[in-house]
């Protein structure tokens, strides 16, 4: 405002020197207010542009921003679903080993069982066989036992005979004249 009282005062003093009526230097008050508030209106005008340009530059800084942390967070979402992906192939690849592991135990097993109820089926079969097999070994056992009988009989008999005839010959030895 300062401004604009010094240029109306020397639009004032320069109106009045040329100005001699009343209208003429009403006029000039006028022009000069008018002047004035022109150029207020200029410096409010830059004033608002200012701040228009400051509020753009402020919400291109803002989106700016706001981009630069979408960004960050698509990043660190996309980082969290890779390794979510990862973790869940790695699991998998776990749980496929585990399962495959389990399906060869299974297989042996039932492997097994088959050869054990092969091997029952087998010996059902040749079940005659093994019981043949038991009573020839009982019936060699018995004659074992028959053989050490007969022969413990035999040594008895022979030592009997034996006494028996060294008796007969004590006696005879005694019996003679000429001993």
């Amino acid at each position: 405002m300062t401004l604009l009282s010094l240029v109306t005062l020397g639009l004032s003093a320069t109106f009045n020197a040329q100005a001699s009526s009343l209208q003429d230097q009403l006029a000039a008050v006028a022009a000069a207010e008018n002047a004035g508030k022109a150029q207020q209106q200029a410096l409010d005008d830059a004033r608002q542009a200012r701040f228009d340009r400051e509020a753009r530059e402020e919400r291109a800084r803002r989106a700016r921003i706001a981009a630069a942390s979408a960004e960050r967070q698509r990043q660190r979402d996309a980082a969290a679903a890779a390794e979510k992906s990862r973790v869940l192939a790695e699991n998998q690849a776990d749980k496929k080993r585990d399962q495959s592991y389990e399906d060869e135990l299974r297989q042996l097993e039932l492997e097994q069982r088959k050869l054990a109820l092969k091997r029952e089926a087998t010996r059902v079969a040749r079940e005659d066989d093994y019981i043949d097999q038991e009573l020839k070994s009982r019936a060699a056992r018995t004659d074992v036992i028959q053989s050490e009988a007969d022969a413990t009989r035999n040594l008895s008999l022979g030592g009997r005979d034996l006494m028996q005839s060294e008796g007969k010959a004590r006696e005879k030895k005694a019996g003679s004249w000429f001993n």
